[in-house]
Parts: structure tokens; sequence; C-alpha cells
């Protein structure tokens, strides 16, 4: 475990079931293959849906990443963390092989894209008028994106990192 977390460390969930665990884990992949359908038409230079493929390789470069920088220093690593991720980091990067800094920045992913994405896609269906099945995906985006807040606070919640994590969405006020 990374040092600056070991003293932060609270009661928590020592280990999560798999259902949640998988549930949790298709909402975030759900919501990532909604933005990538949203970006599809907003730029197609040569035909390719050039916005989308980016925001492909963005989300899997960006979870690698986290996993790396993120999980490999947590308490969780090796173990099931309301994500699974502790398990999955351990599969693919040694112990303490990251860095905290870069998976707080890199945590920004979780709040920077959706916005940006809902207002892309806002802008091209009123520029666009596109059919009726891209407002639907469009509701369905911002409805889970707003159900995804209070599922994760509460896995965050019964965390035993939820304190030090730089992608807790349960610190107390006033912890940084």
């Amino acid at each position: 475990m990374y040092k600056c977390y070991k003293d932060k460390i609270v009661p928590g969930t020592e280990s999560f079931s798999l259902l949640p665990i998988a549930g949790e884990n298709l909402l975030y992949l759900t919501m990532w293959v909604l933005a990538g359908y949203l970006l599809w038409p907003v730029w197609t230079p040569l035909g390719l849906p050039l916005l989308t493929i980016i925001w492909g390789v963005l989300v899997v470069v960006v979870q690698i990443l986290l996993k790396k920088h993120n999980c490999s220093g947590c308490y969780y690593y090796d173990k099931l963390c309301h994500l699974g991720w502790g398990k999955i980091s351990s599969a693919m990067f040694k112990q303490n092989s990251g860095d905290p800094n870069v998976g707080m920045k890199l945590s920004l992913f979780y709040i920077v894209p959706p916005p940006a994405i809902l207002l892309t896609a806002l802008v091209f269906a009123i520029i666009e008028d596109p059919v009726w099945i891209y407002w639907s995906v469009l509701v369905l985006f911002i409805t889970l994106n707003v159900a995804s807040f209070p599922i994760r606070k509460k896995g965050c919640g019964l965390c035993a990192m939820r304190e030090t994590c730089p992608g807790s969405a349960a610190k107390s006020k006033g912890t940084t």
C-alpha cells in the first residue's frame, strides 16, 4: 500500500460480493458505450466516427492507468473492492507500481467527460435534428449518469480507503 495512504485507513468492508461489483461495472460500461454512440455522428472525416474512436481509446487507456496509479497502492489490492478493481490491478501490475498523484489527476475522468459529452451531443442534436433514437440515447445517458452518483457514493461509503482514495465519492467534509 502507498505510504501516503497507510495512516488514513478507516473501518470498511473487507470484501465485496460479485453481483454488486458486476452491476456497477456494467453501469459504467453502458455509460461509456452510450457516450460512444452519442459521439459517433458528430465528427466523421472520411466516414470514420473519429470522436467515438478517440473516446474508445481514451476509456481503455485511462482505465488501465487508473488500475496502475490508484489501485496498485490501494488497501484493496488483490481484494474485491466495490468495483473489483483491486483484483484487476493485482493481475496487471505489481503492488505500489503507480504514482498516487497521477492517479488523482486520472480520477477526473469520472467528472470531466460526462458534461462535455452531454454538451457536445446537445449541440449536435439541436443543429442536426437527429432521429428520435439519438434523443432517447441522450436521455438514457443523462439518466444513468445521474443514477451513478448515489450508487458510487454508496460503494465508496463502505470502502476502507474512502477518506484517501483519489476517486472516492464518500469523503468526509474537510478531507482532501
